[in-house]
């Protein structure tokens, strides 16, 4: 099956600690990576994101899919699995100290999901990079 990768890095005055509290909530993800709009976002019982449903629009069309944690490292890394019906992959957001501020790196890992996706990937996977360093710049800034 095709794959990509892709990935981009900001910095924002926030702490990491800041930085942190906002992947729990689940409308952050809607500005990261390839999710458009959260749905029914499952947190545990001291407030940490765990995964969601989501909606991810690609050349016009509505995909739903399902968003899993995968690893977290408290103030340092948190992985979700991702999939829907054409894609499945990892946003990974990892977070480290820069003078002031944060250093944020998002990076997206996709894969085809079955033989027509396939056909189809190369357009749908640059329908997704193509957004991401947009998407962690906005992340980035709305600290500041």
């Amino acid at each position: 099956m095709p794959k990509e990768t892709f990935s981009h890095s900001a910095v924002t005055r926030a702490t990491r600690t800041e930085v942190w509290e906002a992947l729990d909530k689940p409308e952050t993800w809607e500005g990261i990576g390839g999710v458009d709009r959260v749905i029914d976002p499952v947190i545990d019982d001291i407030g940490r994101l765990r995964g969601f449903t989501f909606e991810t629009f690609v050349a016009g069309t509505k995909y739903l899919g399902e968003a899993t944690l995968h690893a977290r490292e408290e103030e340092q890394m948190m992985t979700l699995n991702i999939a829907n019906s054409e894609i499945r992959g990892a946003i990974r957001v990892n977070l480290s100290d820069d003078g002031q501020g944060t250093l944020i790196r998002v990076t997206l890992d996709v894969e085809s999901a079955g033989v027509l996706s396939g056909m189809f990937f190369p357009m749908i996977a640059k329908t997704i990079g193509s957004g991401l360093p947009r998407t962690v710049d906005e992340f980035a800034e709305s600290f500041d």
